[in-house]
């Protein structure tokens, strides 16, 4: 009987061994019957003999002790199946998730949120994409719009969260999520302060205020919107920058000035020391966005851009 050494026998490697023949050997082996084998495999018996000799040839030894009357495994059969099964079902699973990266289904995210925007429709799409797509491992990471666009250029994001308007170029696609409400962040103190929350702010009583902001090279086309609403072609009188909200409402709640934001992003930074009051028809508003470049983007980024695009607001873009 042909026995299998460790080293000497090269031909169990699984760069001769096809995966095909060796399903097909397990088949003749759990069976111990080619008639059955061939049935249970679905081709034709003289295929499936030719194929297992092919597989000896392969592994320079017989796997099958086989006559007239009776099949059965020889010693390196025998040890062939004792690992067989296992390595079908290792290849078995690695194809699932490799087919399943292929369509999205899979594999890891990039996605750069930015900071003015960590709830509403961002935490909403973030957890029902994680809800939809258990296998995709998702990489946040939270920032500005210009940073953003330069890690998505960059390669080091596959999906950004943007506050548009911006000059995208390079090959990158936005996608519309909404728009969204600005208010006024007011010291306690501030003569506007006191005014009914029924009546509210105009752009005609914020001219001449002192204003805290944040850099513009955070995100240069809401600035520029921001500013072109609210002050209608005057420039505001900044007298301090503050690099986020955060440091922006604590200017305020110090008697700095008054701040023009995000009305979701100020609720969930409650300040003491700072009053809200919304503005007064027309609202003034700023939009949030996705990026992308489907050129060279995981599958997983298209799928989801495509839920953005579904949960989207009915108005945006």
């Amino acid at each position: 009987m042909t026995r299998i050494t460790a080293v000497d026998n090269q031909a169990l490697s699984l760069r001769v061994m096809e995966l095909r023949r060796l399903r097909y050997f397990v088949a003749v082996a759990e069976e111990l019957h080619f008639g059955r084998a061939a049935e249970r495999l679905h081709i034709a018996q003289p295929a499936l003999s030719q194929q297992i000799r092919v597989l000896e040839r392969e592994l320079g030894t017989r796997l099958f002790e086989r006559n007239s009357r009776r099949v059965a495994l020889t010693e390196a059969g025998a040890a062939l199946l004792g690992g067989a099964p296992q390595l079908l079902q290792v290849a078995a699973e690695l194809e699932a998730r490799v087919r399943a990266v292929s369509v999205g289904g899979a594999g890891c995210l990039r996605v750069h949120t930015t900071r003015s925007a960590p709830m509403g429709i961002t935490a909403a799409l973030i957890d029902r994409f994680r809800s939809e797509w258990p296998a995709v491992a998702l990489d946040l990471v939270t920032g500005f719009t210009g940073w953003n666009l330069e890690e998505l250029r960059a390669g080091r994001s596959d999906v950004v969260f943007v506050r548009p308007p911006l000059d995208a170029g390079d090959g990158v696609e936005v996608v519309p999520l909404g728009d969204e409400e600005l208010v006024v962040a007011l010291p306690a103190g501030h003569r506007l302060a006191a005014r009914s929350r029924r009546r509210g702010i105009s752009a005609e009583d914020l001219r001449g205020e002192d204003v805290v902001s944040w850099p513009r090279r955070n995100a240069p086309g809401m600035h520029d919107r921001i500013e072109a609403q609210v002050w209608a072609g005057t420039r505001p009188h900044v007298v301090r920058e503050e690099p986020d909200d955060e440091q922006v409402l604590r200017a305020v709640a110090a008697g700095a000035g008054l701040a023009v934001m995000i009305g979701t992003r100020l609720a969930s930074l409650r300040v003491p020391g700072v009053v809200v009051r919304r503005f007064s028809e027309p609202t003034p508003t700023v939009g949030l966005a996705l990026a992308w470049r489907p050129d060279g983007a995981p599958p997983a980024a298209a799928r989801f851009v495509e839920l953005a695009g579904r949960l989207a607001s009915p108005t945006a873009g």
